[in-house]
């Protein structure tokens, strides 16, 4: 009896270190996952694609499926993270083009009084100038708070799903 609890033990001991040496080959760091055993770097591509580079510095396209550890709970935290890091530079991305498109707008609209900028876009409204300068216009008065957000839909003669106080305009258009 005692012969098969030390066999048993035994077994249990090697799984178990078996089992850490695999886990333990790879170590998960932010921006890539490095392979101990091969020197093999893995860089995550995009969401199913690993990049590959081996200790020679040869590059190489995987799938992510496709990888030694693709089973790993590191590999879906990194695939999460890096989802993250996309979505906050997308996020980044926007609210820099927002803060551009709104410091134009004010540097392009400087030197009008909230009663001029009001005739000047009935004028242009009048005259059929381009959407985007009409919208452009409306947006600055918005702003200034010289016309409410929900009156824009009716100055300028369109349904409200149309409105874009974001929309890009230069002169020009």
């Amino acid at each position: 009896m005692k012969t098969l609890g030390i066999i048993a033990l035994s077994v249990l001991t090697f799984t178990s270190c078996q089992k850490n040496t695999t886990e333990d080959r790879f170590v998960f760091e932010e921006e890539r996952i490095l392979d101990l055993e091969t020197g093999d770097e893995y860089y995550l591509q995009n969401m199913d694609t690993l990049t590959v580079v081996n200790i020679e510095g040869e590059a190489s396209q995987i799938v992510v499926s496709a990888a030694p550890f693709s089973d790993s709970e590191e590999l879906e935290f990194l695939i999460a993270s890096y989802k993250e890091k996309i979505s906050d530079r997308k996020e980044d991305m926007f609210t820099e083009q927002k803060s551009k498109i709104i410091d134009e707008r004010k540097a392009r609209y400087e030197e009008y009084s909230d009663e001029e900028l009001l005739a000047f876009f009935n004028q242009i409204h009048k005259d059929d100038a381009p959407y985007g300068q009409q919208m452009d216009v409306m947006a600055e008065l918005v702003k200034r708070e010289a016309v409410l957000e929900i009156d824009v839909p009716k100055l300028l003669e369109i349904d409200t799903a149309k409105v874009d106080f974001n929309a890009s305009y230069t002169d020009g258009e």
